[in-house]
């Protein structure tokens, strides 16, 4: 898993990155707000989003590879306010390589790079 840390709060963060995936091309599933949905059963935490996304066919091909890569897919990051911070949190390719058989995976090489870009543009 990587961290990195980010300029913007957990709310702006991830409308930034919700509109730049949609940019890309990549369906939304999910943007779940964990505080709020804390807050619905009167209790309490730091600010929290996670965001599922992908894309199909970056997705049918992972799992074309190894089938049981369907577990961790679509795609998923988080942003999190974590220790005063606002924090861009997801997998990264050592996350994935030791339990699936997508070793060196060119769609992997690019999910890295996704990543690499959307942390670059939440630090613009």
């Amino acid at each position: 898993m990587k961290k990195t840390t980010i300029k913007h709060s957990v709310a702006d963060a991830a409308d930034l990155v919700v509109n730049s995936l949609k940019e890309k091309g990549f369906t939304i599933f999910a943007d779940i707000d964990h505080q709020a949905n804390a807050k619905s059963v009167d209790l309490e935490m730091p600010a929290s989003r996670a965001i599922i996304f992908g894309n199909p066919l970056s997705g049918t091909k992972l799992m074309q590879t190894d089938i049981m890569m369907s577990l961790d897919l679509p795609l998923r990051l988080a942003i999190i306010e974590n220790e005063g911070e606002t924090q861009l949190i997801h997998q990264t390719l050592d996350d994935y390589t030791p339990n699936y058989q997508v070793k060196d995976h060119p769609v992997l090489i690019k999910i890295k790079g996704l990543f690499a870009t959307l942390a670059a543009e939440l630090n613009v």
